[in-house]
């Protein structure tokens, strides 16, 4: 009854008051609770040939992880004005740069479209918000819309209604196929104005658009972008240019002149055409880089001196520059002065770049770095927009970027502010020079942008934008900053003394925070499907003959063999004496080369690494090499060896009385040290994958002669290498007996030196041996029992039930003695197995995870091998339906089980401090309270998009479990409505946690998406606006009926007036 009154009153007020309800439905649904929004940043929907390589950029604008809750994405036909695909972001998220992939597999996108989906136009592409009907085959709509952009290749296209519904008064983009000879796209770029704009570019998916802002170059149509000083002969020493794009340079000649005398000790015409990304590499001809135009070959090597020395862009030819001609600005379109020691001539700054100082660099001792324009285009003749960063001959700058960026303030006290005030940049510039010179982290003021100074009590207070090039360097600056200003700093300023205080640096976070981090980001959403093939590291290089230790390296290797994107992986280094690490490097911003391989190492390694490191970084040992991959987890220095996201490992020493106990017991468990032997060589050796592509295997690698971005060399008489095969299936009987084994490979691959042996017991010996003949088939696959594939094998006798645990392993060995325990030495590949209620496997453990089978099945099962959800995780195991010969059948969404359960705790700090790690262990909670319950063979692969909050001690789970069997999905079933009926404790990491039926019966309320406290609220408000309301109305009643009640006509005069005033 309650309901129907509160439904009334609702009622009631939208027609008394329409105009306030109106307004109400038309509220933007985001809330306007921020001003960041989500942008269509770059498309590319005409692509050469069969359009396998289309995609779709969205870029949130606050740079970092953002949820796409309530966002959709609209394709729409130009022809009829219909939606003809519609995509749900809900659940998804930007990675942590803030952008988010949709497009063809080979762009490794967050959501996989097939190929040809993107129509060429002419079409648009609309990004939603809100709860609308967004449909295939909706006709185009205005209502929610965040971002348009109307598209098409032709010039003679129209797509008018289009236009005005999505983008009125814009013009469709043209994506002109002419501009590149390979592919283009349309990309979003900032104008000087901050305003939004787009152009034709290279495509860069899943990165920072390359904005080259033609119109704000000056008359020059060239400048100087990139100078790379040879610091040894052997240097490849260049010069590049940058412009519009395909653009015939003539009538431009490039002089560098001495910083002490200011005479021209070299001159050169340039002409050529620019690049289609707008650049023009100048070095010798002798390089290994092309070059698009060379050195005369007269010239003196090294060309560019050290310094202090000066280069310069003029107008006209290398005639007008005769050695002993004096300085002149006239025809002068770009200068860079530069000094490595004392500054240059005063003159020669004040004619070349007038009021700008000297850039002062030391690359002579930071190895092979370039001095690179970091705020093209509009800025010239100024060296305060040039930093240090690594060569990119023929490729845009190694540029700090806005969306790694933190805003930073500081106070100057000074007596006489607005005196100061005109003078903010330098002493900027000033203050940034002193903190470099304290920190020695290559910072330079190019890194802060948007400068702001305003007077404020007694002080100068500067706001300005740190940028970087990476979470990490950000991290490692700001934390720089921080500790420069935690005592009033001094700094010496035009003559003057003057005191920079940290009073008004209020921005910068705890040192051991990420920047701008999310609290919680969704599994499984934000980053792109890797499926089976994986990110591995390939060949290790620590110890080199001699002393000189600069050709070590570190070699990864993609097994997809192709590029493939390096976002979310970290590489890190330990000490094997500490367990801790001493180098940390974030891969993100990287690719493998085309097949497949990156290279981590020294200058002297060639083909020169990816990543170059200084000599004698990494250590020989007893050491390890960790490769990680997470997209929210930070590894930091010096922190502790951990297991939290690891991909793979290699523990390694030179020397062989060395351990490293700790590493091994977390990295590789159960697993020997492995030796780099330098008698293998007379010149220097590597340690080599390859024995199999499993991960986390100390056995996959042998001493080899060194490979870097080759295939290694692992060919050898004694030792071949074995082929790439898997167990992918495991058939069990109705009581735990093993019924088959599949295996797993290429077509056609031997078997030859492949063992196949059965483990029993907590002891872990061998039970049989079986050496396997033949090869793979046609299929991929291998069939090996007494029913398939024609072999003598059977497996009546091999029973999870009868011994506890049992384990199928391959060895690229030889027939192994009955007796043997199980090692990781020659292991290609096992499954560990039981369907006793136990997480030990005593000494099976070496050999892998272990997993529960159902013994009380009536019908046979199987152990299938699935792809996890996580990208760093290996294929694992999970109960099935038998599938002998044809493919695994994985727990995917035909039979789940939604998993919204909520639990009573005592407050929310720890699980909002560390909520990875209580994630993690809820999942254990949740995998063992179910197994315990139904004996079902379920394991942690089965959880989908699970994810916690924690609101007034009560922590509040969201998810789901999704199996192959309908008996595991009635197990679930009945084991959650037991959680509902009754309250139930749960031991998560230590702590007690008891189920609330009230709290899951509320949450199980279908209401509406506001919180229970929100709902009161409005039921308050509507129970005290309707108690007004009736008050109103009985006030009303009562005057009405004490003016109608009988008159007494006695006491006053009959006329109109009076009757007419009673009436009233």
């Amino acid at each position: 009854m309650g309901d129907i009154w509160l439904v009334g009153l609702m009622g009631l007020i939208y027609i008394w008051f329409p105009k306030v309800a109106s307004q109400s439905l038309i509220k933007n649904p985001m809330d306007q609770k921020t001003e960041h929004t989500l942008l269509i940043n770059e498309i590319n929907a005409d692509t050469p040939g069969e359009d396998t390589s289309e995609f779709v950029e969205l870029y949130h604008t606050s740079g970092q992880t953002a949820r796409l809750d309530g966002y959709y994405l609209v394709f729409y036909n130009g022809n009829g004005n219909q939606a003809y695909r519609v995509l749900n972001l809900q659940g998804k998220a930007t990675n942590s740069q803030g952008f988010f992939l949709v497009g063809s597999a080979s762009v490794n996108p967050a959501i996989v479209i097939p190929k040809n989906t993107i129509q060429n136009g002419p079409d648009a592409i609309a990004v939603y918000y809100g709860k609308g009907n967004y449909k295939e085959g909706m006709s185009v709509t205005g209502k929610g819309l965040v971002d348009a952009l109307v598209h098409k290749t032709k010039k003679t296209d129209r797509a008018d209604t289009l236009l005005r519904v999505l983008t009125p008064g814009r013009d469709a983009l043209l994506e002109d196929s002419t501009f590149r000879s390979m592919d283009e796209s349309i990309e979003r770029c900032r104008g000087a104005d901050a305003q939004w704009f787009f152009q034709v570019a290279v495509p860069t998916p899943g990165t920072e658009n390359h904005c080259i802002l033609t119109p704000q170059l000056n008359a020059s149509a060239v400048l100087i972008s990139e100078v790379h000083v040879a610091s040894s002969f052997e240097d490849f020493e260049f010069i590049e240019l940058q412009g519009p794009h395909s653009t015939v340079l003539r009538d431009v000649v490039l002089v560098l002149i001495d910083g002490w005398t200011k005479d021209f000790y070299f001159t050169m015409d340039i002409y050529g055409k620019t690049s289609l990304d707008g650049l023009l590499l100048i070095g010798s001809a002798q390089s290994k880089i092309p070059v698009d135009l060379a050195f005369p070959e007269n010239s003196t090597h090294p060309v560019l001196r050290d310094g202090p020395n000066a280069i310069a862009l003029y107008r006209g030819n290398s005639s007008s520059f005769a050695p002993g001609k004096a300085l002149t600005t006239a025809g002068l379109l770009d200068a860079f002065v530069y000094t490595s020691t004392e500054g240059p001539s005063p003159e020669l700054l004040d004619t070349l770049t007038p009021g700008r100082p000297a850039y002062r660099s030391v690359w002579h001792q930071l190895g092979d770095v370039s001095m690179s324009q970091c705020n093209c285009c509009s800025v010239t003749r100024d060296s305060l927009s040039y930093i240090l960063s690594r060569p990119t001959p023929g490729r845009f700058n190694d540029c700090p970027s806005r969306r790694f960026s933190q805003t930073v303030s500081f106070c100057l006290r000074v007596a006489e502010c607005q005196e100061w005030l005109s003078k903010s940049e330098e002493i900027l510039v000033t203050l940034v020079q002193a903190l470099d010179r304290s920190c020695s982290c290559g910072v330079f003021p190019a890194y802060f942008k948007d400068l702001k100074a305003a007077c404020q009590d007694q002080g100068l207070v500067f706001t300005t934008l740190l940028t970087a090039k990476s979470e990490a360097q950000l991290s490692s600056l700001l934390l720089a900053f921080q500790t420069f200003l935690e005592s009033p700093r001094t700094v010496s300023f035009d003559g003057r003394n003057i005191t920079a205080e940290s009073s008004c640096f209020k921005d910068v976070p705890a040192p051991d925070l990420t920047p701008a981090a999310p609290s919680a980001i969704p599994k499984g959403t934000a980053e792109p499907s890797r499926q089976a093939d994986k990110l591995l590291i390939n060949e290790v290089n620590p110890d080199n003959p001699g002393g000189r230790e600069d050709t070590e390296y570190i070699e990864l290797f993609y097994t997809g063999q192709t590029s493939f994107d390096l976002q979310g992986y970290w590489l890190v280094l330990y000490n094997g004496k500490t367990g801790r690490a001493y180098r940390v490097l974030e891969l993100s911003g990287h690719h493998t080369d085309s097949l497949g391989f990156f290279l981590v190492g020294s200058s002297a390694v060639r083909p020169a690494p990816m990543v170059r490191l200084p000599p004698n970084t990494i250590q020989n040992g007893a050491d390890a090499v960790a490769l990680y991959y997470s997209s929210s987890t930070r590894y930091m220095l010096n922190m502790a060896v951990t297991a939290k996201g690891l991909v793979d490992a290699v523990v390694y020493t030179s020397r062989v009385p060395e351990k490293a106990e700790q590493l091994l017991k977390v990295l590789v468990p159960g697993q020997g040290i492995l030796y780099e032997n330098d008698s293998h060589s007379t010149e220097d050796e590597s340690l080599s994958r390859c024995h199999s592509l499993s991960a986390r295997l100390q056995s996959s690698f042998q001493v080899t002669v060194m490979t870097p971005l080759k295939e290694n060399a692992c060919s050898s008489p004694s030792a071949p290498s074995p082929p790439t095969i898997r167990i992918n299936e495991l058939g069990l009987a109705g009581v735990g007996t093993v019924h088959f084994v599949e295996l797993k490979g290429q077509p056609g691959a031997s078997l030859a030196g492949l063992s196949l042996l059965v483990f029993m017991g907590q002891e872990g010996k061998v039970q049989r041996s079986i050496t396997l003949r033949g090869s793979i088939g046609a299929s991929g696959l291998l069939l090996l029992g007494s029913e398939h594939g024609g072999t003598e094998l059977t497996f009546e006798d091999i029973s999870a039930a009868s011994e506890g645990i049992s384990a199928i392993a391959l060895y690229s060995t030889s027939l192994v003695p009955g007796g043997t325990k199980a090692t990781s030495e020659n292991l290609v590949d096992a499954v560990v197995f039981t369907c006793r209620p136990t997480t030990v496997g005593g000494h099976l453990d070496v050999l892998g995870p272990l997993y529960a089978v159902p013994c009380g099945y009536d019908r046979p099962v199987s152990l299938s091998r699935c792809p996890s959800s996580d990208a760093s995780t290996e294929l694992q195991f999970a109960i099935s339906e038998p599938t002998p010969g044809l493919q695994n059948s994985c727990p995917q969404g035909t039979f789940a089980v939604g998993l919204d359960l909520c639990f009573l705790i005592t407050n929310c700090s720890v699980w909002i401090l560390n909520h990875e790690r209580m994630l993690e262990s809820l999942r254990k909670a949740l995998v063992s309270s179910l197994e315990e319950k139904c004996s079902c063979g379920v394991s942690e692969l089965y959880l989908q998009e699970l994810n916690l909050t924690c609101v007034d001690s009560v922590v509040k789970i969201s998810g789901g479990m999704h199996v192959p069997l309908p008996e595991q999905q009635q197990s679930m079933e009945n084991w959650r409505k037991d959680l509902l009926s009754s309250p139930h404790r749960f031991s998560v990491d230590g702590r007690e946690l008891e189920t609330s039926p009230d709290c899951i019966a509320q949450r199980s309320t279908p209401v509406s998406s506001q919180s229970s406290s929100s709902l009161h609220s409005w039921e308050i408000a509507l129970f005290v606006v309707g108690a007004l309301l009736l008050a109103l109305l009985l006030l009303g009643l009562a005057l009405h009926f004490i003016k109608r009640r009988f008159q007494n006509y006695t006491n006053i005069e009959l006329n109109d007036c009076t009757e007419m005033s009673a009436d009233f």
